[in-house]
């Protein structure tokens, strides 16, 4: 027999053996014996997580309120005064101002206020980030206006009116956060 195939023979009986006993031909492995002090290993991830916002399901932007809130007086845009919250996701990327690709499930939600001194809410505007291929053509942006308690949604999804409005600022993944922080800043 020649040596190619007798070493992967020898391999396969080798196998064999150690299933059934002793092998002759490996050295014993030393075993190791479990104490009352070992503690197990955590799991390792096997995929990314799944992000929270999914397509088909209504954003959950309950408690906005507690976010990020990015001006700190009301300011004039869609047509009305708006104060401006960011998620912890999308904080970094609106707060730089520099354009860059939120990531997904980043959301920024804009109560519009009957005036400039009124805390009054008139409706909510919603734009979440989804996955990858929602939306390819603007960026993948969910868009939603909801009655003023945030509950009934007059428009959701690739809502024409909010991405006509945002196709200005499509170079800054369809954000104006620049516009917003330098208005801020007046």
């Amino acid at each position: 027999m020649k040596f190619r195939t007798l070493l992967p023979m020898m391999l396969l009986l080798s196998a064999i053996a150690s299933g059934c006993g002793a092998n002759p031909f490996i050295a014993p492995m030393p075993t190791a014996t479990a104490t009352s002090t070992s503690t197990p290993l955590p799991p390792t991830p096997t995929a990314t997580p799944v992000p929270e916002c999914a397509v088909g399901d209504a954003p959950d932007f309950s408690g906005y309120e507690s976010w990020t809130k990015v001006n700190p007086k009301p300011i004039k845009g869609h047509e009305v005064f708006v104060d401006i919250y960011v998620n912890d996701l999308a904080e970094e990327t609106y707060l730089s101002a520099s354009g860059e690709t939120f990531p997904v499930c980043a959301t920024i939600v804009k109560p519009h206020l009957e005036s400039a001194e009124s805390e009054n809410i008139t409706a909510i505007t919603v734009m979440v980030k989804m996955p990858v291929g929602y939306d390819p053509d603007h960026n993948d942006w969910w868009w939603g206006m909801y009655d003023r308690e945030g509950k009934t949604a007059e428009m959701s999804g690739q809502v024409q009116v909010c991405i006509a409005c945002h196709l200005p600022a499509a170079s800054e993944d369809y954000v104006f956060s620049q516009k917003v922080l330098e208005e801020s800043q007046k």
